[in-house]
């Protein structure tokens, strides 16, 4: 793969707006990926592609302008470019579990978006299922010291790129491109938040669902804890070489039902998955180091959070420029996560992390 040279930096988040129509079409997710492509100068050189977007339970919501998965617009647009600039159509590939359910049955992705895109671009749709994985050892495990993670994301000569959904979450608070990686896991072992969920006292976990029950602030940051800890195990199995974060349409509220869409016209990319979110959460409107996966990651040495020592930039005319003004790109108003604690109310924790 190759990059315009400012980029391979592991530092460095490149930022494009564009201007889609309200809402967004189709057509406005595909060129804003063609446009960043452009500027990133993307090619290929004869490695196999594996595009990794969130489309967690696609297909319960059976309709791509949600706004809780990734456009698959966006994806037929980063799929097009490649095709068209070293990728061979026979060696590309869509991974996730459309479905997030714990069996190996064939997921069929209708509703969702993607076989049209499988259609158009010639790339195979594929589920991370257990005869499909292989287990990875963590170099510096947290929680697990190894991990059961699809082949095709970790094959030698591939490469994965992240394409997660700018929004927020009720415990991750936003989910971009750490949390994403979820789904290059085998389906029965993807469930970070219920497992970090199991570490909390009994008398809160009680028989209540994650999610269901009111936590005080504290426990729900030690919840929280629980599932950085093994996103910076995952972090350290399923390395991508490129990230980048759909935010035509962004999103805030849980994550999935409950909240509002946001047209952005926002791309976020970088080759180094904290700097890309940290960037990006700060876009949403976050203090990224007041995030607790990246202060994980930060700490594992796996990037940083700490905008003053990332280099940032802008698409101006096609041309990667430096952001003079990040404040001025952050959405207004900022998205807001709502998430339960406290008493069993629903909570906006937005000032806490503002």
């Amino acid at each position: 793969m190759k990059l315009h040279p400012l980029l391979n930096d592991p530092c460095a988040v490149l930022i494009a707006r564009t201007h889609p129509a309200d809402p967004p079409q189709w057509e406005d997710f595909r060129l804003a990926a063609h446009n960043i492509l452009d500027a990133m100068q993307f090619e290929i050189e004869g490695e196999k592609i594996v595009i990794k977007p969130n489309v967690t339970v696609g297909e319960r919501f059976a309709d791509p302008d949600t706004g809780i998965t990734t456009h698959p617009g966006f994806v037929q647009g980063i799929l097009e470019y490649a095709n068209d600039h070293g990728a061979a159509r026979s060696r590309t590939f869509i991974l996730e579990d459309p479905r997030n359910s714990d069996d190996n049955a064939p997921r069929h992705w209708r509703g969702t978006g993607y076989p049209k895109v499988a259609a158009k671009t010639g790339a195979k749709l594929r589920c991370p299922q257990t005869y499909t994985c292989v287990k990875k050892t963590v170099p510096n495990p947290q929680v697990h010291a190894r991990l059961n993670v699809s082949r095709l994301a970790v094959a030698p000569g591939t490469v994965l790129i992240n394409a997660p959904k700018l929004k927020t979450h009720n415990l991750a608070i936003t989910t971009l491109c750490t949390k994403n990686l979820m789904g290059a896991i085998n389906v029965f072992d993807r469930h970070f938040c219920v497992q970090a969920w199991q570490e909390l006292p009994e008398a809160v976990r009680g028989d209540s669902r994650p999610g269901k029950a009111g936590l005080t602030r504290a426990l729900h940051q030690q919840w929280q804890t629980g599932l950085a800890r093994r996103l910076a195990d995952l972090a350290q199995v399923v390395q991508p070489q490129l990230n980048i974060v759909e935010g035509v349409v962004g999103r805030d509220g849980t994550g999935f039902q409950n909240g509002q869409n946001y047209t952005l016209g926002l791309v976020i990319a970088g080759i180094n998955m904290v700097a890309v979110d940290s960037v990006a959460s700060y876009l949403m409107g976050f203090e990224p180091q007041s995030l607790i996966y990246l202060q994980i990651a930060t700490s594992l040495g796996l990037g940083t959070n700490d905008l003053s020592q990332l280099s940032i930039y802008v698409v101006q005319d096609g041309e990667i420029v430096l952001c003079d003004d990040v404040a001025a790109v952050r959405a207004r108003p900022p998205l807001r996560v709502i998430s339960k604690v406290v008493d069993g109310e629903e909570k906006n924790l937005f000032d806490t992390f503002f």
